[in-house]
């Protein structure tokens, strides 16, 4: 008997039910042991986040570097890609002024500083597009359902680090799952031109832009 006519006498929240049940199967079958892997890492992160929050970001970065290469996983996407790098050099110009003329608020170059891009390039950028790019959405699919998937794993990822770990509430939680959006792009980038760069210059562009800005 099909999942659609086991569910069927609980009417639209049995369709609901079976559809979801059969999607979070597929991605089961098809992502290997890397969603198991992702619970792991977003589990120890927000942990760390609780208890030891002055060193989280360096050892969230080498979880996201190491995760790949202890589930003997090649990280196809770090080879190098010019097509790819000029894309997301575009994609950050226009996406982030139209960013900047939505939340109508300057830069302020006094919030950047040598520490931010550092810490924003070598322990977010890099390490995240090297974890949720160049190996989820590998194993997941690299295509519009991996994407999607990716996307909203990102969002969940950045929601239960930046909730569940530092404990913010409201308003800040609501924005965490808009990083679904911008990983979307990335996701797009990444199917298209195979290499993790572009994203890189995209998510490290993105975040410094977010930081002068002052947020939403």
């Amino acid at each position: 008997m099909s999942n659609k006519l086991r569910f069927q006498p609980l009417g639209f929240l049995g369709y609901y039910i079976s559809y979801v049940y059969k999607f979070t199967k597929d991605i089961t079958k098809s992502a290997d042991n890397s969603i198991f892997v992702y619970l792991v890492v977003i589990f120890v992160i927000t942990l760390l986040r609780r208890l030891l929050p002055g060193f989280v970001l360096p050892i969230a970065a080498l979880l996201f570097f190491s995760a790949p290469y202890l589930m003997k996983s090649q990280v196809t996407g770090l080879k190098w890609n010019l097509n790819g790098v000029l894309l997301g050099v575009a994609v950050s110009v226009i996406i982030l002024s139209i960013y900047v003329v939505i939340v109508n608020k300057p830069i302020k170059l006094g919030k950047i500083s040598y520490m931010l891009l550092i810490l924003q390039l070598f322990l977010v950028a890099l390490p995240e597009e090297v974890f949720f790019r160049g190996y989820l959405q590998e194993k997941i699919g690299n295509n519009l359902r991996g994407i999607l998937i990716v996307s909203s794993l990102f969002a969940i990822g950045h929601f239960a680090t930046v909730c569940l770990g530092g404990g913010y509430v409201g308003i800040v939680c609501l924005k965490t799952l808009l990083t679904f959006f911008p990983s979307i792009v990335m996701g797009f980038m990444y199917a298209k031109t195979g290499t993790i760069w572009g994203n890189v210059i995209f998510h490290f562009l993105a975040n410094v832009v977010y930081e002068g800005t002052g947020g939403l």
